[in-house]
């Protein structure tokens, strides 16, 4: 990656606009969510918008195996979910996801969530630049 990239702040990568769950919802919403929106995690937030976990697709699939209808994202979210500053440095989000530990992580402030970044999007970035220096 060119200096460039790896110096980016992810606020400027990052999905502002989220689609976002409660802790009290259940797993019929969790999944009408992600159908809906053809996204692949949810940020569970507070009635605040202060950041509580976060659920993934199989988060939501493992749950439904074990045929727990009435189980709420509560239950099912990760609660120590690895966050990021809007001022991190790219190379460091992308770092996390190249060790497989995480394939989104929450950007916030002060605990408030503000968005989200996926490593599709880190990954979309790197074709567009690359794309870029091409021409």
């Amino acid at each position: 990656m060119t200096s460039k990239m790896t110096d980016l702040p992810v606020k400027e990568l990052m999905s502002r606009d989220l689609v976002v769950i409660r802790p009290g919802d259940t797993l019929a919403e969790m999944e009408r969510l992600f159908l809906a929106y053809n996204i692949h995690h949810l940020p569970v937030v507070d009635a605040g918008g202060k950041l509580c976990g976060l659920v993934s697709k199989t988060d939501m699939y493992k749950a439904r195996a074990e045929a727990a209808d009435m189980v709420k994202v509560e239950g099912i979210m990760t609660k120590q979910v690895a966050t990021a500053v809007p001022d991190t440095p790219l190379n460091e989000v992308a770092d996390v996801f190249l060790g497989n530990i995480l394939h989104a992580m929450p950007i916030v402030d002060n605990g408030e969530l503000l968005g989200l970044v996926t490593a599709q999007d880190v990954l979309r970035y790197c074709l567009k630049e690359q794309k870029l220096l091409e021409e």
